[in-house]
């Protein structure tokens, strides 16, 4: 915020007028005026006693908290990487500089960090001109990790997690990761906790842990895509966009062979198509297949993608969605047009 609106904001909070502002400092109403209008500056001489007067510090009244925009943050990380391209310590004196311009904004530091953290890394410089460097890329991200911006926090700890494990501080990297509660609130499109897991189990030697944690954050983003498809299918079918409702259907029956996902999911896209048509006949023969499903357990140890983790696959007897899909069948309204189909009530009593 600029230094004549923060005189004009503060003044109106305290409610002060521009004639008691100019009685205090000795000056004329119309010079307020002007100040708050951005036309002059007070002098320097009346900007303490015009800080206490607003109740204000001066870094306040200079705006010297005042954050960049990301795309500011973002065009001077590109004045970092050609400055680089030079000379890699002048683009280090270059972050520091804009940091004591703006030492209040951790994002501008968190985002200087992780950019000049990467272009170290690509340098071809000797790890003893390195050193220095990197120990100010350490300190700055250990300031990072006491913020109370829990996306500036758990951001800084995800590059803490990366650094150790790449140099092989295995136990450092696992107790760093563990304290960070919700790996989705981040600053910035960084490894997420799994992965870090998985790196750490990798250089522990331990290729298995590594594939279940893998196969496990697989399995579940799967059946949550699987989830998302199926309600904008009832979403594209609501919206009469029936030829779009169809294809993602046919996505849905595709991505579940391809995938080995559980059957029933298969069939739950082209089930939503012939409800939304009252297609007796389809609806009936798609509920057979999901009903035979719903009973038979599905086995997934011959599956490349989840053999490791198949004894917890929750699908094997869904018992509970059975009997809630019959109950459905019997009761519902929007059923009535099934009831007097020939195959309806011996495939309801089938599955009692």
């Amino acid at each position: 915020m600029p230094m004549n609106l923060v005189i004009q904001k503060k003044r109106k909070e305290l409610g002060l007028t521009q004639e008691q502002i100019a009685d205090y400092l000795g000056v004329s109403t119309p010079a307020v005026s002007k100040w708050e209008k951005g036309i002059t500056s007070p002098d320097i001489a009346l900007l303490p006693p015009l800080a206490r007067l607003l109740k204000v510090d001066l870094n306040t009244l200079f705006c010297f908290h005042e954050d960049l925009t990301r795309q500011e943050i973002g065009q001077f990380c590109q004045e970092l990487t050609i400055a680089a391209q030079n000379d890699l310590t002048a683009a280090f004196y270059l972050a520091e500089g804009k940091l004591r311009e703006f030492p209040h904004s951790e994002e501008l530091m968190l985002s200087i960090t992780i950019h000049l953290d990467a272009l170290l890394l690509q340098s071809q410089l000797p790890d003893i001109e390195k050193s220095e460097m990197d120990e100010k890329i350490a300190s700055w991200y250990s300031r990072l990790t006491q913020s109370a911006d829990s996306k500036i926090q758990n951001s800084a700890n995800y590059m803490m997690v990366n650094r150790y494990i790449r140099q092989g501080k295995l136990e450092l990297a696992q107790n760093v990761l563990d304290t960070i509660e919700d790996p989705k609130k981040l600053t910035a499109p960084l490894p997420d906790k799994m992965l870090l897991q998985v790196s750490i189990y990798q250089k522990q030697n331990k290729p298995d842990l590594a594939a279940l944690e893998l196969e496990r954050d697989l399995f579940f983003t799967l059946n949550r895509v699987q989830l998302l498809m199926a309600k904008l299918i009832d979403v594209e079918l609501e919206d009469g966009k029936k030829e779009i409702a169809e294809k993602l259907a046919e996505l849905a029956v595709n991505m579940t062979e391809l995938l080995d996902l559980w059957k029933y999911s298969g069939y739950v896209g082209p089930f939503q198509i012939a409800t939304a048509e009252k297609d007796a006949d389809r609806v009936i023969e798609l509920l057979e297949h999901m009903l035979d499903v719903l009973v038979s357990p599905q086995d997934f140890s011959s599956s490349p993608l989840f053999h490791r983790m198949a004894p917890e696959i929750p699908f094997t007897n869904s018992g509970h969605l059975l009997n809630m899909l019959v109950k459905e069948l019997k009761q519902a309204t929007d059923c009535d047009y099934l009831r007097d189909h020939p195959r309806f009530a011996s495939l309801v009593e089938k599955y009692l």
